[in-house]
């Protein structure tokens, strides 16, 4: 055993024996996690600044803090240098790093020098502030993704345990009941499951004035199909897949999902596995992409549909499980989880076109809100060549929309508004009304972007934001309603400008399962356009917002413009 460090929770240097090692100083502490945790190195002279901004000798009080460091790791090479350069002990555990790889129990884990605000100056603040954050999302995270694990392979007792950690973390996030309520459930716990629901809606009502979605009560579903329909034979399976494929398609949503509902049912009582898995992956996309709110139980289902795929050597179901898992991490902010899943994806499509196009438009989404902007458009443009050479026209569609707006990222307008005009090309021609808005909207910003006059590109986006509302997709209404928020200040109506970045925040945040870099691009145009409007104060109260969602999702494109709105301040 090596020597142990221990950042997360109460922090602690243990030697090869495991005792605790003696650190003088919140400093100390400080000082050893902004080193470790660090992108880069830092040079002494910074650290010195952002540690000890009140002391006389600064730069002796960083020596003093890094050589009591040296003796608790019993290392007189770690910490040197300038920058400094960790070069810990060969065989050395840090914690946090544990937990990035996800090697590490989260059971135990707290924040990040967890009681500890140490007297330091506002850039570590800030510095600690987003850390905290990072760290935090990633144990929910990895909370989240062992709970449907274990939900998948039936350990429903080790599911209700994570599932009752994750409610504690996050005791006002819908999905966090929502696994619970269904671990409860398949473990037979009926009345537990339904008290925890009455429970939460109680809580829900009395903490935020609403009570939670309907995916709440969804979950407590005794059976897939609520109840199922009798034994039928495979045949009735398919036939059921495509009945409901058909009304999802004409957008009679609760008659699809009750159809794949009984088709997953039903197939579970037969004996063709890959049936069974083909019909789970259909029941867990459709509620990830039909009905809004549902992520948490189509995320389970997908886990199981990838189970049941390994079981029947079949690739193609579980590289779709893993895109699908991928696409909703992605939407959520969970990109390191996301990346994982799209990772292993790509592995299985073993030269399957229509599958890479798939795969890499979701690895491209999640790059580009990861401000990996560049590497994000190189998967749109290799989505796009799949897309285009199987002639999969919707995924072309999507992969352009969805592209436009990483383009438009990367500050490329005139090229945003090509693909985004190509987009709705196709759109139209496949009469696809329910996507139709967000190129649109995210067309009118290239063109003001452009320079176009405003109040040309205000009617449209009217019709726009209406179209939107009439479909009650809470992205599209506030997709629309930004760029119309935006259209008004670029007029100069600055005050309609805040009445509708306001409600485009309510309208995208409306769902628990919320496109969280649309929820950080209205918070960021709602920074901007309040201080344009001589507004600092709430500017900047929106911009501290804009950092922790940002910290929270990895968005780190939007990390830099927060703190530029609270540098401004």
């Amino acid at each position: 055993m090596g020597v142990s460090i221990r950042l997360l929770g109460k922090p602690g240097i243990l030697n090869e024996r495991g005792e605790a090692q003696a650190v003088r100083g919140l400093q100390s502490w400080a000082l050893l996690a902004r080193i470790l945790l660090s992108e880069r190195p830092v040079r002494r002279r910074e650290l010195a600044s952002e540690l000890f901004p009140q002391a006389v000798d600064p730069l002796g009080s960083l020596r003093w803090c890094l050589a009591s460091l040296r003796r608790a790791l019993g290392s007189a090479e770690a910490l040197r240098g300038d920058p400094v350069e960790s070069n810990l002990p060969e065989g050395t555990e840090v914690d946090v790093r544990q937990l990035r790889e996800g090697h590490i129990d989260t059971g135990a884990l707290g924040d990040l020098l967890q009681g500890m605000e140490p007297q330091c100056g506002p850039e570590f603040a800030t510095w600690l502030l987003i850390e905290r954050q990072r760290i935090a999302a990633l144990i929910d995270a990895h909370i989240r993704q062992e709970t449907i694990q274990a939900v998948s392979v039936g350990d429903y007792d080790r599911a209700i345990r994570l599932a009752e950690r994750g409610v504690r973390r996050l005791p006002l996030d819908e999905g966090a009941h929502v696994l619970l309520v269904k671990s409860l459930t398949l473990a037979g716990r009926h009345e537990a499951a339904m008290d925890h629901v009455e429970a939460t809606e109680t809580a829900f009502l009395d903490e935020l004035g609403e009570k939670p979605s309907a995916a709440l009560r969804s979950a407590a579903r005794r059976t897939i199909a609520a109840p199922p329909g009798g034994v039928s034979p495979d045949a009735v399976v398919r036939s059921l897949l495509e009945s409901g494929r058909a009304a999802l398609s004409a957008g009679a949503v609760d008659a699809g999902l009750d159809c794949l509902r009984r088709a997953a049912a039903d197939a579970e009582k037969g004996s063709d596995s890959r049936l069974r898995a083909g019909t789970l992956l259909e029941l867990g996309t459709a509620l990830v992409h039909s009905v809004r709110g549902y992520d948490d139980e189509g995320s389970i289902l997908l886990r199981q549909a990838i189970d049941r795929a390994r079981e029947s050597s079949d690739p193609r179901t579980m590289a779709a499980g893993l895109r699908e898992l991928g696409y909703v991490d992605a939407l959520a902010g969970r990109r390191p989880a996301a990346a994982a899943h799209l990772s292993r994806a790509l592995e299985l499509a073993d030269g399957d076109e229509d599958s890479l196009a798939g795969i890499h438009s979701v690895i491209g989404f999640n790059l580009v809100d990861w401000n990996k902007v560049s590497e994000g458009l190189e998967h749109y443009a290799l989505s796009l060549e799949h897309a285009r050479s199987v002639e999969n026209s919707r995924r072309e569609a999507w992969t352009l929309g969805l592209g436009g707006w990483g383009h438009l990222r990367a500050g490329r307008p005139e090229v945003a508004k090509a693909w985004l005009s190509d987009c709705l090309a196709i759109v139209d021609d496949l009469r696809w009304v329910a996507f139709r808005p967000w190129p649109l909207a995210v067309l009118a910003e290239a063109r003001l972007g452009l320079e176009s006059d405003p109040g040309a590109l205000r009617p449209e986006l009217e019709e726009t934001f209406a179209l939107s509302c009439q479909l009650a997709d809470p992205c599209w209404e506030g997709a629309a309603a930004r760029t119309l928020a935006l259209a008004h200040a670029a007029g100069g109506d600055t005050a309609s400008a805040i009445d509708l970045i306001i409600e485009a925040r309510e309208r995208c945040t409306r769902e628990t399962d919320t496109y969280v870099a649309m929820h950080a691009a209205i918070l960021a145009s709602h920074a901007e356009i309040a201080r344009g409007a001589e507004r600092p104060a709430e500017s900047d109260l929106i911009a501290r917002e804009l950092l922790s969602l940002a910290a929270r999702a990895h968005m780190d494109g939007y990390l830099k413009q927060a703190l530029n709105f609270i540098g401004e301040a």
